[in-house]
């Protein structure tokens, strides 16, 4: 692992945030060209941190997954989403 990679990732969805002060994480996922799913990771990561909040959220029907495959395939950063890895380890299971 590079040292301060996270602290990077955090700094730049905190720079985003502060030019558009309310988005969603499929614009934040728009903006860094990856998936919706990695980009509601480091929201989570960053709401547990204090450093913002989550306003609002939607119910995922059965059958559907707010981390669809087509949008996974597409993702440049999927190789370094903690999202994908870990759900990856959950389908190993």
């Amino acid at each position: 692992m590079i040292p301060g990679w996270k602290e990077e990732i955090e700094g730049e969805y905190l720079e985003f945030l502060r030019k558009h002060q309310e988005s969603t994480p499929r614009e934040v996922a728009a903006r860094f060209s990856i998936s919706e799913c990695c980009a509601t990771y480091w929201l989570t990561q960053l709401a547990r941190e204090g450093k913002v909040q989550i306003l609002a959220v939607k119910l995922v029907e059965d059958g559907e997954t707010p981390c669809d495959s087509e949008a996974s395939l597409k993702c440049q950063g999927k190789d370094f989403c903690p999202a994908s890895n870990e759900a990856n380890v959950g389908e190993r299971r």
